[in-house]
């Protein structure tokens, strides 16, 4: 693999700009990284390597701190790396830096300043489309337990990009050429054959048939990040929908559920709220649609065991629909929520305890097998949807008071045909792009 290396230098290097100087350190947690400082003009930084001469391999790079970073979790502890830098240039130039030899050395750590805080995932949506090698885009009609109404699809109406942001737009299923509103009465969803794909069978994803009740009216977006992370901060800048009975989330789950299934292997929730603008506890008035966002960390035993710890923040005047900065600070003590770098949720469990015994939680600790934080010390994903309604779901029935009677009953025969059927409520309060979730930007950081 050497002469590959070397020619593919010696054939495109720039001419007369500062050659790359890259850097390997292989680090104490598995893995290793790759670095080099920044240059002048420098628009975009890969690596190309080889490990004990096996299958050259390639990555691109993120920039922290004027320096350019790519982490790869796979290299093993090997014997000899061999590697070069690509620059890219904005006038289109390419620098390559000369080929280095890294050979097995005493274990190191990165210095604190590069450790601390180096970015892993970004996304600013940039371009026409979103990045599916990034991406999951969920096309399912599974409303998951809450049986909310919305089917999920990769419609450029639901999902799509525009001057660098990210839409997750709720549409009207009968403004889709497939669907009429005959249909939705007495048709079939027939998933896959729509939209070419389905991507979640659970809770009748797939197939639904009007016979067992209403198709569902409306369309919307979600997507699931494709990287992971275990310990360091996410962040998301985004601005909420205002519309009533719409109920976007920015979430995390695990990747492998490590310890069962939900609740088991927990989950975080960054944000969710209910987008009624007009909506507050009976008792007392306080606010809870739109001028409310809440935070909240679910785990327990089973399902009807599960533990939330959830925590809000008001608005007195005005309401959360504008852009705000959603954060996770999660380590292996804790776990703590932000939104606009106010804390909204913390949970902390020290080394001298554990999760199960410092929530209360009776019997065989289902968790005893990880560390003292468990189960969040496994790799989460995560996901941005814009739901709709529920039975049951984020909208309460019982010492809630709306603008008008809430227009299903989550125990009716059938609570998507009652809230269909009262659309003239509710979709006079649904405008434009008011109704989407805008995402700025998606940011991971190692801890």
């Amino acid at each position: 693999m050497v002469p590959l290396l070397i020619l593919i230098w010696s054939v495109c290097v720039a001419g007369a700009v500062p050659l790359p100087d890259p850097k390997f350190t292989l680090l104490a947690d598995g893995g290793g990284e790759f670095s080099s400082d920044d240059i002048p003009g420098v628009i975009s930084v890969g690596f190309r390597y080889v490990v004990d001469s096996e299958i050259q391999k390639e990555g691109e790079a993120v920039k922290t701190d004027n320096v350019w970073y790519l982490r790869e979790p796979k290299i093993p502890a090997a014997s000899k790396i061999q590697f070069f830098t690509m620059a890219t240039l904005s006038n289109g130039d390419i620098a390559l830096s000369e080929t280095i030899t890294w050979k097995s050395a005493p274990m190191a750590t990165l210095p604190p300043r590069r450790m601390r805080g180096a970015v892993i995932f970004r996304d600013d949506f940039n371009g026409n489309h979103l990045n599916t090698n990034n991406w999951l885009i969920q096309v399912t009609a599974t409303g998951e337990w809450h049986r909310e109404f919305q089917v999920y699809t990769h419609d450029p109406q639901n999902v799509f990009l525009r001057n660098g942001h990210l839409y997750l737009k709720p549409t009207l299923t009968i403004d889709n050429p497939h669907f009429t509103e005959n249909d939705l009465w007495h048709g079939i969803l027939d998933v896959k054959k729509t939209w070419g794909v389905c991507t979640d069978n659970g809770f009748h994803g797939c197939y639904r048939d009007a016979k067992d009740g209403l198709l569902p009216p409306l369309l919307s977006g979600r997507v699931d990040s494709k990287p992971t992370l275990k310990y360091g901060t996410v962040t998301v800048r985004a601005q909420i929908p205002r519309g009533d009975w719409l109920w976007p989330a920015i979430w995390l789950m695990p990747k492998a559920q490590k310890y069962g299934y939900w609740p088991r292997s927990g989950e975080i929730d960054m944000m969710e709220a209910s987008c009624n603008e007009v909506m507050h506890w009976t008792n007392g008035g306080q606010k809870i649609g739109v001028q409310r966002v809440t935070s909240s960390i679910h785990l327990g035993p089973s399902s009807n065991a599960d533990r939330h710890i959830t925590g809000a923040k008001y608005k007195t005047s005005g309401d959360w629909h504008g852009f705000h900065t959603y954060k996770l600070d999660w380590s292996p003590d804790h776990v703590i929520l932000y939104v606009d770098d106010q804390m909204v949720t913390r949970v902390d469990v020290h080394s001298n305890t554990n999760m199960w015994n410092h929530l209360g939680f009776h019997g065989n600790n289902i968790w005893s097998g990880g560390s003292h934080l468990a189960p969040f010390d496994q790799e989460f994903y995560l996901i941005l949807n814009v739901a709709t309604g529920g039975a049951p779901g984020i909208f309460g029935e019982n010492g809630v008071t709306y603008a008008y009677p809430k227009p299903w009953k989550n125990d009716a025969k059938d609570p998507m045909a009652q809230f269909w059927s009262n659309r003239n409520h509710w979709l006079p309060t649904w405008h434009g792009d008011d109704v989407a979730m805008i995402i700025d930007y998606v940011e991971f950081r190692h801890m």
